[in-house]
């Protein structure tokens, strides 16, 4: 399957989606509620022929970053959010960073690039490794991965304040719901199959997958992990990708 292929197979899964969820196809709003789609997912550009593919499930957005401009993320929006040579990751996308070299590294020859980072495991967490070390790191690892997210909805306007201003700050959890669990779920799963991945990366021990994630465990390799940001459980070091993460592979 080539790149465009698959983005083409995507895109019959969510025309269907669209029609059934009921949501407006200009605006991503879901009709009857306050709740906006929040985009497309992230297809690496060179995801289809990556030696092991890995597709990260994170549970939600957090904000409707389009609400500006009243409408979703497409899938073109997706592909220019990480431009080669940027490694300047929240502790999110920089978990997702180093969990890819840390599974990639031996069959793409990424060991020397993991061992120049996991000599700052003591000092830092993952986000500020990468930056000390970026020199020294694949600049364009993030186009060999892809990502979903679990919860597709954010509340309309969700991280901005009455005057349109950005809020810094927010609770983590507030859309972590579903509309319609049982054909969201379908979607989920219609959705991982099309990419047909050799590892799936959930991220964040919530709970509140809704999927028979055993079932999962049949057709691919399935790794449950908290999110990256998760200071509490130290899902923001190195040492939890080696100790948790990879003990799941």
């Amino acid at each position: 399957m080539t790149f465009t292929e698959l983005k083409n197979n995507l895109s019959l899964l969510y025309r269907d989606f669209f029609e059934d969820m009921k949501i407006d196809s200009k605006t991503g709003i879901v009709m009857g509620t306050n709740l906006r789609f929040t985009g497309f997912p992230y297809i690496g550009s060179n995801y289809v022929t990556a030696p092991i593919k890995i597709l990260f499930v994170p549970l939600d957005t957090g904000k409707d970053e389009c609400f500006k401009e009243n409408t979703y993320h497409s899938f073109k929006d997706r592909e220019d959010i990480f431009p080669t040579g940027m490694l300047d990751f929240n502790a999110h996308i920089a978990g997702m960073y180093a969990t890819a070299l840390y599974i990639l590294k031996e069959s793409m020859g990424y060991e020397s690039a993991w061992d120049t980072l996991w000599s700052y495991r003591d000092s830092y967490k993952i986000a500020k490794a990468i930056r000390m070390s970026a020199n020294c790191l694949p600049q364009d690892l993030m186009s060999y991965i892809a990502y979903e997210n679990r919860f597709r909805f954010v509340s309309i306007g969700r991280g901005f304040d009455e005057e349109e201003n950005e809020i810094p700050e927010r609770s983590g959890n507030k859309d972590r719901r579903w509309i319609n669990p049982q054909r969201e779920s379908e979607m989920l799963l219609s959705e991982i199959d099309t990419f047909s991945p050799d590892i799936i990366v959930f991220q964040g021990k919530d709970g509140l997958w809704n999927c028979n994630i055993n079932e999962l465990k049949n057709k691919y390799k399935v790794v449950v992990a908290y999110h990256p940001s998760c200071w509490q459980r130290k899902a923001d070091r190195l040492q939890y990708i080696v100790e948790n993460i990879g003990a799941q592979l």
